[in-house]
């Protein structure tokens, strides 16, 4: 038996990184940022961590650099950003785990947290039949530093999945979903095909009690 779709999470899950922090890095370095921003994320950081992420005040924070910008400025720097800080820390397993699933003809979904933007790179480098991400607002063709809710994040990306599945006429137990955070769990009980990644030791111990696949990933090399 196979999943019917499938859909993967994104940071620590396809790779060895967190695509929020090292955008904000990657602003800092460039002189786009304030150096103190790196304090800043890594406090957001610890609490999302700790199951106790301020949403408000991360979104606020994490779109500062967006706000007031054209797509045609934040473009290229989402380019560098993917080319120098992300694609070397991508899961060679998790290229073969999509590609496997593409070439059984089963549809391939990113859903992350991270916006779109961001997250748009990495969707098309592993040639995902499509992205379920955080959607950045606009006005007069600039974004405006907010999100059009509700932010893809825990329990509502049970709604984002269940939306997908409704277009592909399958039901939300025929999918799998690939993620390594304890905030992944609504998903992975929602769905007949859970499979944790390099797993902490709360959620390894929920796996294991649970019968849920276990994957451990590496860089290559």
């Amino acid at each position: 038996m196979q999943p019917k779709i499938a859909f993967f999470d994104m940071d620590h899950t396809l790779m060895d990184n967190d695509c929020d922090v090292s955008w904000k890095d990657f602003l800092v370095d460039r002189g786009l940022a304030h150096p103190s921003e790196r304090e800043e994320m890594t406090a957001f950081f610890q609490q999302y961590l700790e199951g106790r992420l301020d949403v408000d005040g991360f979104l606020d924070f994490q779109l500062r650099q967006f706000q007031g910008k054209a797509h045609e400025e934040i473009h290229p720097l989402i380019r560098e950003h993917f080319a120098e800080r992300v694609v070397a820390r991508i899961y060679p397993e998790a290229l073969a785990a999509v590609a496997s699933l593409r070439s059984a003809s089963v549809p391939t979904y990113l859903l992350t947290a991270t916006n779109g933007i961001i997250a748009g790179p990495v969707a098309e480098h592993f040639g995902f039949d499509g992205m379920l991400a955080t959607r950045l607002e606009t006005a007069d063709g600039r974004y405006t530093g907010k999100i059009i809710p509700p932010y893809c994040f825990h329990s509502h990306k049970i709604m984002y999945a269940r939306q997908t599945c409704d277009r592909h006429g399958v039901d939300l137990r025929d999918a799998a979903y690939y993620g390594d955070s304890t905030s992944d769990i609504p998903l992975l009980e929602s769905v007949g095909y859970p499979t944790v990644v390099n797993p902490g030791q709360e959620l390894e111990s929920r796996a294991s009690r649970d019968g849920w696949a276990i994957a451990r990933w590496l860089l290559a090399g």
